[in-house]
Formats: C-alpha cells, sequence, structure tokens
C-alpha cells in the first residue's frame, strides 16, 4: 500500500514538470523571436549609418573638389556668394545621388530627418576665422518584424546621422607671414616670435603670430604689420611698445591642421655631388650636402632633397634658383650677408612641378629641429614658403641694407633682427596653399 501511494505521488510531479517545461519553452521562444528582431532592428540601423556616413562623406568631397577648381579659397569663402551656394549646391547632389547607390531615396528636406543640409559656417576664434562647410546626411529606417507588434504597435525605426566637415583650399596658418607654433612660455629670449637688434622691419600681406611667446628682445627694433595684427597665444616679454599695431593676446591657437605640408617623394632622384670651385649649375637630385664659397651657382627647377647633417650652407659667391624646393631630412641652412646676389624663388602651382612642392622654397622635414639662418642684403630675394615645423628660423639683414623676403615664415620659433631694413612681403598666390581639408565630424 505504502508503494502505490508514493508511485502515484510520483506521476503527479512528472506532470508539473512537463507544465512548467512547456511554459519555459514559451517564454524562450519569445525571448528569441525578439532577439532575431532586435537582431534585424540592429542590422537596419548598421546599414543606414553607412549609407549616411558614405552619402555626407561623398557631398564633402565634391564640396571640396568644386572648390578646388572654382577659386573657392580661404579669401573667396563668403557665405551666401555665388562662390559658396554652388559649392552647397554640388555637395547635396552628390550625397543625394550616393544614396541612391545604397537604395535610399533622400533629397535636401530635412523636416522628416531623411535628407541632407550642407551649411555655410564662419566662426571668428580669435587667432583666425574658421571657414567651413558642414554636409549633414540623415537617414531614417523602418524595420519590419515578425514578432515585435505582438507586444509593440508601432513602427521599429531607426534614425541616424552623419557629418563632415570640408575646409576650403588656404594659405598655411589662415595668411600670417610670421607664425611660431611652439606654444611654450616665454624663456630667455628663445621661444616663439623674438624681434631684437636694431633693424626696421615692415610686414606686408599678412599678420604676425605666435602660438605661444612674443618677445621685443631690446628697445631698438622697429615693426610695422600692415595686414593681419599681431598675436599671441600665451605669454609676452621686453619691450612691445616698438611692435605697431599693438600686440594683442588672444587665447586660440593656430590648429595643427592648418600649417601641415606632405613631405615630398625624395625617392627616385639621381645621387649628385657639388663641385668644389667656380661657376656651377645644379641639377634636382639627392645630395649628401650643398656649400658653396664663390663663384655663381645655378640652381635648375625641381627638388633638391639633402641629406646630410651639413646641409646647406653657403658664405660667398652668388646662387640663383626659379622653381626650385629644397627639402632637408637632417641638416639645415645657413646663408650669410657675403652672398650676392641672391635669387631664390619656389615652384609655382602650375605647370605642375611635382616632386617640388608649389610655393615651398625652404623644408626642413618634420623632427628635423636644425635652423634656417639668413641673412639678407640688398641684392637679396627670396619668394616662397621657408617651412620648419620643428626647426627655428633666424632672419636678418646685414647692417644698412634692404633684403627682401617675399616669403611666408613658419618655424617652430622665429627671430627677425639685424641692423638693416628688412621688407616681408607675404602674397598667398606665391606660397604654398593647403588643398581642401574634410574631417568626419559624427
Amino acid at each position: 500500500m505504502k508503494n502505490s501511494i508514493q508511485i502515484k505521488k510520483h506521476r503527479g510531479e512528472e506532470g508539473q514538470v512537463l507544465a512548467f517545461l512547456a511554459v519555459v519553452m514559451v517564454v524562450l521562444l519569445g525571448f528569441a523571436a525578439l532577439a532575431l528582431d532586435g537582431g534585424m532592428l540592429f542590422s537596419d540601423r548598421r546599414d543606414a549609418q553607412n549609407a549616411a556616413d558614405s552619402a555626407s562623406l561623398a557631398g564633402g568631397s565634391a564640396a571640396a573638389y568644386y572648390m578646388r577648381t572654382h577659386n573657392v579659397n580661404y579669401n573667396a569663402f563668403i557665405c551666401g556668394t555665388s562662390g559658396t551656394i554652388y559649392t552647397q549646391v554640388s555637395a547635396e547632389i552628390e550625397a543625394i545621388n550616393r544614396a541612391a547607390t545604397n537604395d535610399y531615396i533622400i533629397d535636401n528636406d530635412f523636416s522628416d530627418n531623411h535628407g541632407v543640409n550642407v551649411t555655410c559656417e564662419i566662426i571668428d576664434m580669435g587667432s583666425h576665422k574658421d571657414k567651413h562647410f558642414d554636409v549633414t546626411t540623415k537617414i531614417t529606417r523602418d524595420t519590419t518584424t515578425n514578432f515585435a507588434q505582438l507586444v509593440y504597435d508601432g513602427p521599429l525605426r531607426n534614425e541616424v546621422e552623419a557629418v563632415t566637415r570640408v575646409y576650403p583650399p588656404a594659405p598655411l596658418a589662415y595668411g600670417k607671414a610670421i607664425i611660431a607654433l611652439n606654444e611654450s612660455a616665454c624663456s630667455g629670449n628663445s621661444n616663439g616670435v623674438v624681434f631684437s637688434g636694431t633693424s626696421t622691419t615692415t610686414v606686408t600681406g599678412g599678420g604676425v603670430w605666435s602660438n605661444g611667446c612674443l618677445t621685443g628682445n631690446g628697445s631698438s627694433f622697429n615693426v610695422t604689420v600692415n595686414d593681419g595684427g599681431v598675436g599671441f597665444a600665451g605669454s609676452s616679454t621686453g619691450t612691445l611698445t616698438n611692435i605697431n599695431p599693438a600686440p594683442e593676446y588672444i587665447p586660440s591657437v593656430i590648429p595643427e591642421f592648418s600649417t601641415i605640408v606632405a613631405e615630398p617623394d625624395c625617392s627616385g632622384l639621381p645621387n649628385r655631388t657639388v663641385p668644389n670651385s667656380g661657376d656651377a649649375t645644379l641639377e634636382p637630385g639627392i645630395y649628401d650636402r650643398i656649400q658653396w664659397t664663390g663663384g655663381a651657382l645655378s640652381l635648375n627647377p625641381g627638388l633638391y632633397c639633402i641629406t646630410g647633417s651639413q646641409g646647406l650652407n653657403m658664405n660667398g659667391g652668388g646662387v640663383q634658383g626659379d622653381g626650385v624646393t629644397i627639402f632637408l631630412s637632417t641638416g639645415g641652412v645657413t646663408i650669410n650677408g657675403n652672398v650676392s646676389p641672391v635669387d631664390l624663388r619656389a615652384p609655382e602651382e602650375s605647370p605642375d612641378p611635382t616632386p617640388a612642392i608649389p610655393g615651398i622654397l625652404f623644408y626642413l622635414a618634420n623632427g628635423n629641429s636644425n635652423t634656417i639662418s639668413i641673412t639678407g642684403n640688398s641684392t637679396s630675394f627670396y619668394l616662397g614658403t621657408v617651412y620648419a615645423p620643428d626647426g627655428d628660423l633666424y632672419f636678418s639683414g646685414a647692417s644698412g641694407t634692404n633684403p627682401t623676403f617675399n616669403t611666408q615664415l613658419i618655424g617652430n620659433n622665429v627671430e627677425v633682427s639685424g641692423g638693416a631694413t628688412i621688407d616681408i612681403n607675404f602674397n598667398d598666390d606665391e606660397n604654398y596653399e593647403k588643398p581642401p581639408y574634410l574631417d568626419m565630424q559624427k
């Protein structure tokens, strides 16, 4: 009797387990169904985001191309003018077309969160004006589900957004004539932009800017800046009353991307040497060093890559070169006031001077902390950007002379000194211009 009762009890428990398993299976199937629908929702979101990114970048590329080919550069960038309006239209059309290739039909109506919008903005940052287009694409996609409607009667919707910022072609550092990139505080007349000596310096066509220190070393120099003003983002020291207009403290550094120049490609150039004496004509190529003390030295157009630690050193004779870029991977540059005459000019953009760089006269490679030291005289003429992102620039004039530097001076630190009347004239058409720049914001 006892055994019979126990058997009946076990059989009842077996029925309860089966019922419990049935409920669990239903719940598990529900979770699996919802997970399947969730996976579809996530997959659709990823697809929509990729399409939005692609459309935004395509629109940004179209804007960059239009600006490059229609001279909508930094100086000509004025919102509401025909150049910027046509740039916006070009970006919208390309973004719409690219979205269509990914099976998304969008337009330039943003009200339904499904379209493209291109905005033109100019923001005064103090140190410069930030000019750009934002190409924004939004895509809305509803996901068709199989089970979610059982618990939710609304649409399962993804709304995604992508933003590409496009900067116009621009002169390096937004057209400043003298730029020091070093952000360190003043220290012993060595950091940032330094004016010293007894020189009278006139800067025309672009301003003076230091990301860090501005120093007036002594009281016998005079500096006049005719366009662009004088500013510094860090500290100042010494006599600044000799600088006109009065320098301004503006806590806004020049952004790094505005001063980047891709290094030239020296590969494939032949190895060459410099004659020891007499007049000579050099051809583009790779040199261990270029040293010159007398006679007339001519540089034919092209790229000169100097790889040795002695760099370029001239202390006599004369030199001329039209259409040259001189790139130094390790050494520095010294041209003293005994070199006469000097006529060195960077390549123009057209015809394409590759592998030389349009508008770049001297370039110290990234990481090259050597110096470019040039003392001019009345027969000196330099044209093009002098660029040393990690090196220092020293420009001066021999006493009683009037050298002309039609240049843009960009260095880690820059000092202008001497006893001469120095003219630094900046024209962005004669110096390096950065191509349009794209930045994916979102």
